[in-house]
């Protein structure tokens, strides 16, 4: 368990450097989006069961040599991702979606990246930061933030 909880946070560390191979994947209509090559600006927002919108800028999996693949979504949010608490609680919103679309795709471990934006105009700040939720061996999926606690 504990080398499986490591390959995910390998993994993450992997995303945030632009490691891994990444192949663009059709989520199964679950999470209503349109695959982006970058441009998040020409994607419609999608609501989430409470009616709330959320801004997805990509859906893709990724394949990693010496781990699972993982199907990643990336999405803009207006909370702030040192809030880690209110960020929690909306992406335990979108994986309450999203997982279908990890499970249609056969895969054990699926991550929601989060990414606040501040500014307008060229340039921007933004921060970002990712959830990863890992399927155990007795088939319940689990947040590996869960485990930092």
């Amino acid at each position: 368990m504990r080398l499986k909880i490591a390959g995910v946070l390998m993994m993450l560390l992997l995303i945030t450097n632009c490691g891994g191979s990444v192949q663009n994947s059709q989520p199964s209509g679950n999470v209503q989006t349109s695959q982006s090559s970058g441009n998040a600006q020409n994607l419609p927002p999608s609501k989430l069961p409470s009616g709330k919108e959320i801004k997805i800028t990509s859906v893709n999996k990724m394949a990693f040599k010496n781990s699972e693949s993982a199907l990643v979504l990336n999405y803009q949010t207006d909370i702030p991702v040192e809030n880690k608490d209110v960020l929690r609680k909306e992406v335990d919103e979108i994986w309450a979606v999203f997982q279908k679309d990890v499970e249609a795709e056969n895969l054990n471990v699926g991550i929601i990246r989060a990414v606040h934006v501040e500014g307008s105009g060229l340039v921007r700040n933004g921060k970002g930061y990712g959830f990863s939720f890992v399927k155990r061996e007795d088939g319940q999926w689990h947040s590996t933030e869960d485990e930092k606690k």
